[in-house]
């Protein structure tokens, strides 16, 4: 599968779901994060970019929400949070007609004042999966947002999909590694597009 085209008219709001671990599991330097970051902003642009624009005003925006094992048990932020967060604003600026807006996820979209802890444990992450399907139920049933894009590469996310899609009916786009998997006859008749890059190395 390719990249589909993104110039496509956009109007309301996007959000991107992204699975921090699943793009790059050995991301703990600085360099590695950075690189990963670098990542994200290839694919989030390379989807939503609607090619040259004559006016800032006239750029895409996009909610980025980055997930990942980034609390420990006892509520602290693990080193590669602070890493990520440093790095942070290397997204924001104003590339190929998109504004990323990201965000490292400790809580969900629906309660954002209750940090989850403990997304980090026994050496791996923890409940992510589950926040981010949550997430993507949470944005699908949002009237005001235009599409859904989810970056990560684990069939964990196939119920999550079909579910969400099945239900709301929103547009759901999924960048995965991969090109094709035996799930993806269940996504037919459904309104989800499935891409594979080969950016992501």
């Amino acid at each position: 599968m390719q990249m589909a085209d993104a110039s496509r008219e956009r109007t309301g709001l996007n959000v991107a779901l992204i699975d921090f671990n699943n793009l790059s599991p050995q991301a703990n330097s600085q360099p590695t994060v950075l690189d990963t970051l670098e990542l994200i902003s290839i694919l989030v642009r390379g989807h939503f970019s609607p090619g040259k624009l004559t006016r800032p005003r006239d750029a895409i925006e996009v909610e980025c929400r980055i997930y990942d094992g980034w609390v420990d048990r006892a509520g602290g932020y693990m080193e590669k949070y602070r890493l990520a967060n440093s790095q942070l604003g290397a997204l924001q600026s104003l590339e190929d007609g998109v504004r990323i807006l990201p965000r490292l996820v400790t809580s969900l979209a629906c309660h954002p004042g209750a940090k989850l802890t403990g997304t980090y444990k026994n050496g791996g992450q923890k409940m992510v999966d589950q926040m981010l399907a949550q997430d993507a139920h949470f944005y699908s049933e949002q009237d005001e947002y235009d599409q859904i894009l989810i970056i990560a590469n684990d069939d964990d996310y196939v119920p999550a999909v079909l579910a969400a899609s099945t239900r709301w009916g929103k547009p759901i786009s999924w960048i995965r590694k991969r090109g094709s998997t035996p799930h993806d006859l269940h996504f037919n008749l459904l309104n989800v597009e499935l891409l594979s890059s080969s950016s992501w190395a």
